[in-house]
């Protein structure tokens, strides 16, 4: 049976895509956005462990953790601090029992999730399914694909008035880089916390229309390919002041290496966050 973990913090922006992660790694997650919330969450949902911000309306993070191991049901969970507030702070505040843990903000999703299966061992794999007989070949799942505007500037223009052809690399990049950044995953945390680098290895560009300046684009990006070392973005750009029209599509190959310039694998907490956006489009 899978694991349930609650999670009480009521930064939605770092609940939403740590909620999604631990659900594609085998967990069950409930969320709770106030400390008066999370009580109430703890007694009905009964986790096997308890994610806690210190600072949250609703009582705070003390109140919250006190009331918790006050209650026979919840006495004896593991509760995870992850906070901005420092260890020796805490400590200074609660009583921390053998069942209570801290993590620093800010907090990598493989920290947590290492924090996680130490505690109560990694999810049981989905059982494999049965074979079944062969069936017509069917269409490529098609991926999520996330969604990036952006204004073309007049500094984005050259002399003839139309988007310089290098600047859609740009946009490329934005595009990616805001993907990551929707499922909690920001570069410079992969580059300084966890030493992982993606260098470009091969890019390409078709220019189907032109754009000009204030004009309104969308930046469609997916993924096309995520191999053990590597992943290969996928972009489309269309026109909003163009009713729509699709103006340019275009690729980056990267390989994952790390600071020693050395290949290395997808971690796996980052490869499941990924894989919904992997597939193929039209």
């Amino acid at each position: 049976m899978s694991k349930t973990i609650l999670i009480i913090d009521d930064d939605q922006t770092l609940v939403a895509p740590l909620k999604d992660g631990l659900e594609s790694s085998g967990y069950r997650v409930a969320v709770a956005f106030d400390g008066m919330q999370g009580i109430v969450q703890a007694h009905q949902s009964r986790p096997d462990a308890i994610i806690l911000d210190y600072h949250m309306p609703g009582g705070g993070g003390q109140t919250v953790y006190e009331r918790l191991r006050k209650a026979p049901g919840t006495a004896k969970t593991p509760i995870i601090f992850s906070t901005v507030v420092t260890l020796d702070e805490l400590r200074a505040r609660i009583s921390p029992s053998e069942k209570t843990f801290f993590l620093r903000k800010p907090v990598g999703f493989s920290q947590i999730l290492g924090a996680l299966h130490s505690l109560l061992g990694a999810p049981e794999p989905a059982p494999a399914p049965q074979a079944e007989p062969p069936k017509a070949k069917t269409k490529a799942r098609e991926p999520k694909c996330y969604e990036f505007p952006v204004r073309v500037t007049y500094a984005d223009t050259d002399k003839m008035g139309i988007i310089y052809y290098a600047n859609y690399f740009k946009y490329f990049e934005a595009g990616r880089t805001e993907l990551l950044r929707s499922l909690g995953v920001r570069y410079r945390d992969l580059e300084i916390q966890r030493k992982l680098f993606l260098p470009c290895v091969e890019a390409n560009c078709r220019y189907l229309a032109p754009s000009r300046y204030d004009d309104l684009l969308v930046v469609c990006t997916w993924i096309s390919e995520l191999g053990r070392a590597s992943v290969r973005f996928e972009n489309q750009i269309v026109d909003k002041d163009l009713g729509g029209k699709v103006v340019a599509r275009g690729f980056s190959r990267h390989a994952v290496v790390n600071d020693l310039w050395r290949t290395t694998r997808v971690p796996d907490d980052l490869r499941a966050l990924l894989q919904p956006y992997v597939g193929s489009r039209p």
